[in-house]
């Protein structure tokens, strides 16, 4: 039977593209609408972001996604927050009436009797300055990486910035030892993210190091390289991917093969009035359409 997924990501509270998702999901009547995190408003000013986002959570988002209720009964919507998303608020999603969505960020939910969707919010350490959805890459660093990896920090890696857990932004800086101990490598070696992969649909919001799903402006690549051990190791049944704004336009394509794994991106603009969106059967991703409304 057909089962019409339909996935987007980094919507950055864009209303519009709030809208436009629901109507074509109920055109279409897709069965499972996935959001891959980014979801809340980040064009605020810096001592409103925090609030602002919580009120877009508790007031807007839901009456964003309600009418799905109305129009498509038996249909749910899957999704987490980005590395964009203020983790203060991550109370707001916990407490949602699960008839408006699911929340999935390190969480196994079934799909259908068949699949599970998993989600992972993580991203490797970024430039920016919210760094609540930030960890290091790796803890044990594979000696073939080693220097690619090294690279990337000395380049890609801001570890000073702000977390914004207590309610309000605090100074926040990664510390050297903390590396050891937590990272992206570590959390997905926990049986959670492990089980079952062949029959798991992952929805990860940093891309896979080095594909055409992490690419940006200057045509180097940001994703994370733990991921791709993790994709190439354990094969999942697809994983889809949000982060990179601009990837599909810098590589010129929303797909990627990981040894027998297809990956996704739909590469959204936040800041457009279009939305781009991925839609295709459960059964058959590889038969996927980028769309752009």
């Amino acid at each position: 039977m057909l089962h019409t997924v339909l996935f987007t990501s980094d919507i950055h509270g864009n209303e519009s593209q709030y809208r436009k998702l629901v109507e074509y999901a109920v055109e279409i009547s897709a069965k499972s609408i996935v959001i891959g995190g980014d979801i809340a408003p980040l064009s605020l000013p810096y001592d409103q972001i925090i609030s602002g986002q919580r009120v877009f959570l508790e007031e807007k988002l839901p009456k964003l996604l309600s009418p799905l209720k109305d129009g498509l009964v038996d249909s749910k919507v899957f999704l987490m927050m980005g590395n964009d998303d203020c983790a203060a608020n991550l109370d707001v999603l916990e407490a949602n009436d699960p008839a408006v969505f699911t929340l999935i960020h390190g969480k196994r939910t079934p799909l259908t009797p068949e699949y599970d969707i998993v989600g992972y919010s993580y991203v490797p350490i970024t430039p920016f300055g919210i760094k609540d959805w930030e960890k290091f890459d790796f803890s044990e660093v594979p000696k073939n990486l080693a220097e690619n990896y090294e690279q990337r920090k000395t380049v890609n890696y801001e570890l000073s910035g702000y977390k914004s857990s207590s309610g309000v932004w605090e100074k926040f800086r990664f510390a050297s030892d903390v590396e050891k101990e937590d990272s992206i490598q570590k959390d997905l070696l926990s049986n959670m993210y492990c089980q079952n992969a062949g029959r798991t649909i992952y929805v990860f919001h940093t891309p896979p190091n080095n594909t055409n799903l992490d690419r940006v402006y200057d045509g180097s690549h940001v994703g994370s390289m733990a991921l791709s051990l993790f994709i190439e190791e354990h094969q999942p049944y697809l994983s889809l991917h949000g982060h990179v704004h601009e990837t599909v336009d810098c590589s010129g394509s929303h797909r990627q093969e990981v040894g027998d794994t297809l990956c996704l991106a739909a590469g959204n603009n936040p800041h457009s009035s279009e939305l781009a969106i991925l839609v295709f059967d459960l059964h058959n991703p590889r038969n996927v359409t980028r769309i752009i409304i």
